[in-house]
């Protein structure tokens, strides 16, 4: 996809704008062979720039897996995997991919095989072992991104950063040796370019979140950060935040709010329950609330300095994701939300799925409230096995929550 869609006299919105992009990158991925490009599966958090650049094309197995999760096929998907002698236990993605991989069965119609994988574990251990079954499957060479964790010592930053452009260098052999192309680094430079344009895109719709009322919800996020994840360093992603960024702009100017009658203004912690999105919506705008941000969703809020060597500010942005940090620089950065977008309440989930995100819920928590005196709600479940999801415990745990908020609210009336 180097081209950008077509104008017409009329604008596309942003919404089908997304539909016309995803359609056109999913054909690209299912007819690379074709057009004699290669596919490479590679994680949501990975340096994907330097496959853009070097015309290979990014699929991701995580988004496939939300696809179908979404759909709730999470159940169906997992008893498949879990015949084959998998636990329940692991991740819902790997899950959700490993029980298509065994039936064929997917909400999108499935993703192409790879030639080349790319694991990042900026994310978490999981996506590392899910990738080398996948590796072991389609039997292609896999590529390991190890990030240590990005912990504020100085010092200790740059070493990491030395050793993550290391890595890059060889990840850029491994490609030119995958395709028999020399690499380009000139084409590199003009894909950071566009990543760094719609990362602050990106951010300029998150913070959006600002206007009392929010003209966003986080299921409006969930939804429109796809293309962020990948079409990233494409001018089409650019072009797409751009429009939505317009389009969200013209609503906040008109004081059209996500949620009408907005009154509670909350922070989501962990991955979304994505078979539950639609029910949460409605459940929360009965009250007048809305999730307005997460840690989640501002993962993709890249700073990339076009200005530097491009793998070095690969190397500090891709270590430098929530998941990879301290909990208290966790803390730091949800506490940063509730300031910029003047929050009152968390909702906070311990994934099942996701222990990486999940470790820290409980402290987090207690570090929260005690910063901003707001309420806050823990939950466990499971973001994408149904099973593991108590319908009448977890709605009446959150029917509870928001009740609370409105006595508090009368309180201070």
């Amino acid at each position: 996809m180097n081209k950008r869609p077509g104008k017409t006299k009329q604008q596309a919105s942003a919404q089908e704008l997304s539909r016309q992009l995803t359609e056109a990158y999913l054909q690209d991925a299912r007819t690379a062979h074709e057009q004699g490009k290669y596919v490479a599966y590679t994680t949501a958090v990975s340096p994907v720039e330097l496959f853009v650049a070097h015309d290979v094309i990014p699929v991701y197995p995580e988004n496939h897996a939300a696809a179908c999760l979404t759909k709730r096929m999470g159940t169906e998907l997992s008893l498949a995997m879990e015949k084959k002698g998998y636990t329940s236990h692991l991740c819902a993605y790997a899950r959700s991919d490993l029980g298509y991989r065994i039936t064929g069965r997917s909400a999108t119609g499935g993703i192409p095989d790879p030639a080349f994988l790319l694991a990042c574990n900026a994310q978490c251990f999981t996506l590392t072992k899910w990738f080398e079954v996948l590796s072991r499957k389609y039997r292609a060479p896999l590529f390991v991104f190890d990030t240590p964790q990005w912990i504020r010592d100085p010092g200790a930053r740059k070493e990491i950063v030395k050793y993550c452009v290391r890595q890059l260098r060889e990840l850029v052999a491994a490609l030119e040796e995958l395709t028999g192309k020399r690499y380009d680094y000139d084409r590199l430079a003009e894909v950071m370019a566009c990543s760094r344009e719609a990362s602050l895109l990106y951010r300029r719709f998150l913070d959006m979140a600002a206007y009392k009322p929010s003209p966003i919800s986080i299921f409006d996020v969930l939804i429109h950060m796809a293309i962020i994840v990948y079409l990233r360093g494409t001018p089409q992603c650019v072009d797409y935040y751009q429009t939505l960024c317009d389009e969200v702009q013209a609503k906040a100017d008109q004081g059209i709010g996500a949620v009408k009658n907005e009154r509670f203004r909350l922070y989501w912690e962990n991955l979304p329950i994505w078979f539950k999105f639609r029910d949460h919506f409605n459940l929360l705008k009965a009250y007048g609330a809305n999730i307005l941000t997460s840690l989640y969703v501002h993962a993709w809020c890249y700073e990339f300095d076009t200005t530097k060597d491009p793998l070095e500010t690969l190397a500090e942005n891709y270590c430098a994701v929530f998941s990879n940090r301290t909990l208290e620089e966790r803390a730091a950065m949800t506490l940063d939300l509730f300031q910029r977008y003047s929050l009152n309440g968390s909702l906070m989930f311990v994934n099942r799925s996701c222990k990486a995100v999940s470790f820290a819920v409980y402290a987090l928590k207690e570090i929260i409230t005690e910063k901003t005196g707001t309420p806050a709600l823990i939950f466990e479940s499971d973001m994408g096995d149904p099973r593991f999801y108590s319908e009448t415990q977890i709605r009446t745990r959150i029917e509870a929550f928001l009740e609370t908020l409105q006595s508090r609210e009368a309180e201070k009336g």
